[in-house]
């Protein structure tokens, strides 16, 4: 568990965000892509889910603050620790990933949830007596945190199989707060992949 993938719809770009969008263009979006599938379900109501998202990222952003982070961002981009199988099952051949190794990270860059942060979030705010987990919900874990509460119990807190139709998720979140860090590790390593094909010329 080095490293965490971002998952994007082929075709689109990775790390666009809904949260970088005014409403309008955020609302017409989720709109188009709306359905059934456990995916994009969630946007059948597009206007909650914006409004809960933005709750949930001034949260995740003000506790990362008060722990000593810095965030460089407003919003994060959103990755899953390791993989999910879950994801990938139901996301088939319609989407792309990337992964990134955490080593790139330091403390001052990225955090964790279990769940998804919106479960989490909205768990640790209703307290289901069902789903609550105290020392899991509403809970903002940093790098060093993580290692030491999640990664090292990845196996138990991933070990029941949990489907989407339930309120939590199988996966750890991880956001990323520092985007520049993402976005040259993406194109060193895009430019290292053109390198390797001598049919495609590339500046040094």
């Amino acid at each position: 568990m080095d490293y965490v993938t971002h998952y994007f719809r082929k075709g689109a770009l990775p790390f666009q965000s809904l949260s970088a969008l005014s409403e309008s263009e955020a609302l017409k979006i989720m709109e188009n892509l709306s359905g059934d599938s456990p995916l994009v379900s969630r946007f059948k109501q597009p206007k909650k889910y914006m409004e809960d998202r933005l709750e949930t990222e001034e949260w995740l952003r003000n506790s990362f603050i008060k722990k000593g982070g810095q965030p460089e961002a407003e919003y994060p981009f959103y990755t899953l620790l390791g993989t999910s199988d879950i994801v990938e099952e139901h996301a088939g051949s319609q989407y792309d990933k990337i992964s990134i190794p955490i080593s790139i990270f330091d403390e001052h860059d990225i955090t964790f949830t279990y769940p998804d942060s919106m479960v989490s979030y909205g768990t640790w705010k209703y307290k289901p007596t069902e789903h609550y987990q105290a020392e899991y919900h509403g809970r903002v874990f940093t790098l060093s945190e993580a290692r030491v509460l999640l990664i090292s119990n990845v196996t138990e807190l991933l070990g029941k199989k949990w489907t989407f139709s339930e309120q939590t998720l199988p996966y750890i979140e991880a956001q990323i707060w520092n985007h520049k860090k993402v976005l040259t590790y993406i194109g060193n390593r895009l430019i290292v992949e053109l390198s390797r094909n001598d049919s495609i010329p590339v500046e040094r």
